[in-house]
């Protein structure tokens, strides 16, 4: 979990700050015409790498302080995809405001 954790950081770190658009998924020539703001765009991705790899650092602490029964432990991870697939989802929805058709 802590090497997803640095991971996401660093391409949060790489994405966000050193605008390096090719590490986005799908992003390639075809696609980046239709890309209105790459400078938000990379923001909004970099945003989503370190929320992620905020979490995924946070998980091994809260699942050791909290998960010392097993309902326990399934309601930290149930929250912690919960949590990503609820990133992700909203990430989708604003990346519109970047992009056009």
């Amino acid at each position: 979990m802590e090497g997803i954790a640095v991971l996401m950081l660093w391409l949060g770190y790489l994405i966000g700050i050193k605008k390096k658009m090719e590490l986005i998924a799908g992003y390639n020539k075809k696609s980046s015409q239709h890309v209105t703001n790459k400078a938000g765009l990379a923001r909004l991705i970099g945003r989503l790498c370190l929320l992620i790899g905020i979490a995924s650092a946070v998980m091994p602490i809260a699942t050791s302080i909290w998960g010392v029964s097993t309902p326990a432990l399934n309601y930290c991870i149930g929250a912690y995809g919960g949590f990503i697939a609820g990133v992700i989802g909203l990430t989708m929805l604003q990346a519109r405001d970047y992009t056009e058709k």
